[in-house]
């Protein structure tokens, strides 16, 4: 059997730090964090800006990825502060919705939505060029950067966030009690995805440092694997992990152990093997378009030099 043990002395009898009052109905069980919603908000306002200032744009931005973008964005906020958010502190399986829409939707969603430029443009002139041009212009910040989008440190930490808070002596349990713990599970969670897609969707006008479209497609399903296996463990343990989950009221049919259950086959299936399916189709897609379109383009340059030759040869006194 496969238990997470519980630290000496923790205080195992709280409740978790953000339930749902008794004879309260989740679906009103809306949050209102405006130390999360002021930020959010201020990248959505900068993209914005930026766009209207955009002027003399070297490269064509296209509505779709604008849509993109605040797609990405409205997910954000509805992850936490709609009532699954709540739901997260009663079901397990909530929580891994949550979760992984913050790892596996949102971070595609922005980059696709390629908000570098926009966002830098949206900033204040002075501040832009006096703050943020330098900070990331400074070769310590690049070399940092270039390290943890490193393919092999990508997946190392995209990986090792999932395993260490999951399987962690008691870490998932005190994110569910403390708030501070909690952000911070939510915020690692988030980061390390971004990281980890930097390498899959290319972040315009950046570059993935993966060029090839089959190592990217390797890549993915290399920091998958850790994954599955992390899900087997949830959806095949007989009995619960967190301890919590077993003193909280539970809205969905059924019991603590068999949420915990449907929470690894939700990591599994609809965010694992279907998405990785979809994933790969799509990089596959992309780069079959791209092989298409060079095969194109080396054929019209053979004809336009056969033409060439042709010409020449037509030409009297050539």
């Amino acid at each position: 059997m496969l238990t997470i043990p519980v630290p000496s002395g923790a205080p195992v009898a709280l409740p978790s730090h953000d339930v749902i009052a008794e004879g309260a109905d989740w679906w009103t069980a809306w949050n209102f964090d405006v130390q999360y919603l002021i930020p959010v908000a201020v990248l959505a306002f900068l993209y914005a800006r930026g766009l209207t200032r955009w002027e003399n744009r070297g490269r064509y931005h296209s509505p779709w990825r604008t849509v993109s973008y605040y797609t990405g964005i409205v997910l954000l906020v509805l992850i936490y502060e709609s009532p699954l958010d709540r739901l997260g502190e009663h079901h397990f399986s909530m929580h891994m919705i949550q979760h992984n829409i913050s790892m596996m939707i949102i971070p595609p969603l922005i980059y696709l939505g390629a908000p570098a430029t926009p966002v830098l443009r949206g900033l204040p002139r002075g501040f832009r060029k006096q703050v943020v041009s330098p900070v990331l212009r400074s070769p310590v910040m690049r070399a940092f950067w270039g390290f943890l989008t490193h393919p092999v440190v990508a997946v190392v930490l995209f990986a090792a966030s999932q395993w260490i808070w999951h399987l962690g002596p008691g870490y998932y349990d005190l994110a569910l009690r403390d708030d501070l713990v909690h952000d911070i599970q939510h915020i690692s969670f988030f980061a390390v995805a971004m990281i980890f897609w930097w390498n899959i969707v290319d972040p315009k006008p950046r570059r993935s440092r993966i060029r090839s479209m089959g190592l990217r497609i390797v890549y993915f399903y290399g920091a998958m694997v850790p994954k599955h296996i992390l899900a087997a463990f949830i959806t095949f343990a007989d009995a619960p992990f967190y301890p919590t989950y077993e003193r909280v009221r539970l809205f969905l049919p059924g019991t603590p152990l068999q949420d915990q259950q449907l929470a690894g086959l939700l990591m599994w299936v609809p965010f694992g093997e279907a998405l990785n399916l979809t994933v790969a189709g799509i990089i596959f897609a992309i780069w079959w378009r791209q092989s298409d379109q060079r095969q194109r383009e080396a054929e019209a340059a053979r004809e336009a030099a056969r033409e060439a030759e042709r010409a020449m040869a037509a030409t009297p006194g050539a």
